[in-house]
């Protein structure tokens, strides 16, 4: 009777199996054997960083400054760079990547550096990209559309009806991230576990759940929330291949969650660890000294999460970080995640 019940469980675990490499609609979207994408992280990603989220089974995703030590100086430098990095790529795996596409915002119809990403898209044959923005422009998406290149779409700040007009809009798949994501935080105090239902529930094109999913455990919790597909940024960051300081991953690990401080920055809110430069912002903005917080914090995601400065620079990461004990390859942690939601 117990190997009849071992059989039984066997074939509903390989048929479960199956049904998510097979039939899983981001899977199928973006041609990659798990569900689970590395997010477009400014300074801290690169070609040999994305090599490996992809070698893993995942996608990778080249975020801005991917690859650099220092901020480009004009579009065409940008392309130039851009160009070398996804050469790179391809010479590292054979399996599918993304880009970073920030779409032009503050009511812009272009911009020069969107342009300059769009060129290099269309030379190098890429077909997927992350495009982010406060919201889709239709413009930006007849053109990448025409080129048919797969759209997943993350709003800065989203909301429900916001999402629900950028799958109107002709996107592929939407990236729902809550507000305990690192990097950019949303205007809107809305959780991972508060959004993700309400949009899921609603939209018809696959959902990829982001902000405070760091294991297998939170991506069972999305994929329950009727998520497809996790989109993770700082336990990525905590990996052996990702170009982020050793100091920085080291602090990843060491932070407890109730250490991080949080402020009004620019769009959106900024939770950092408390370096010093992010208590000198914190301070000033409770002054009502936005303006020269700024300094303290504006260059800082190069400054603390690339150079390891944790005096001068600040380091956002989800405030899920205290969750993080160890540094590991990148393709532990997908295999952790993947084992989890099969």
């Amino acid at each position: 009777m117990s190997d009849i019940i071992r059989s039984k469980k066997n074939y509903y675990t390989d048929n479960r199996r199956r049904n998510i490499e097979m039939n899983n609609r981001i899977t199928e979207l973006l041609g990659i054997e798990k569900p689970i994408i590395s997010a477009a992280m400014t300074w801290v990603t690169s070609a040999e960083f994305v090599a490996a989220v992809s070698n893993a089974g995942g996608m990778g995703v080249l975020g801005p400054n991917a690859g650099q030590t220092e901020a480009a100086s004009s579009p065409e430098d940008m392309a130039d760079r851009l160009t070398k990095e996804i050469h790179k790529v391809r010479e590292l795996t054979n399996k599918p990547f993304a880009v970073n596409y920030i779409f032009p915002m503050g009511g812009a119809s272009e911009d020069p550096f969107t342009n300059a990403v769009f060129e290099v898209l269309i030379k190098e044959n890429v077909k997927n990209v992350i495009a982010i923005g406060t919201e889709v422009v239709e413009s930006e998406m007849r053109r990448l559309k025409e080129h048919n290149v797969n759209v997943v779409y993350r709003d800065l700040s989203p909301t429900v009806e916001k999402l629900l007009d950028a799958e109107k809009s002709g996107v592929d798949a939407l990236i729902v991230t809550g507000y305990e994501a690192g990097g950019h935080m949303s205007e809107y105090k809305i959780s991972t576990l508060s959004l993700v239902p309400q949009v899921t529930s609603k939209v018809k094109i696959p959902v990829i759940a982001a902000g405070g999913i760091i294991d297998g455990r939170g991506a069972r919790a999305a994929f329950s929330m009727g998520a497809e597909g996790v989109y993770m940024g700082t336990r990525f960051i905590a990996t052996k291949e990702n170009p982020a300081s050793i100091e920085t991953k080291k602090a990843i690990i060491n932070v407890k969650s109730e250490e991080f401080i949080e402020f009004k920055s620019g769009q959106g809110h900024l939770r950092t660890i408390p370096t010093e430069a992010g208590k000198k912002a914190l301070e000033l903005i409770n002054q009502g000294k936005s303006d020269e917080a700024y300094k303290y914090y504006g260059n800082g995601f190069k400054i603390g999460m690339l150079d390891g400065d944790l005096i001068n620079g600040t380091i956002s990461v989800s405030e899920s970080a205290g969750g993080i004990q160890q540094i590991l390859t990148c393709q532990e942690v997908v295999d952790e995640i993947f084992n989890s939601i099969n």
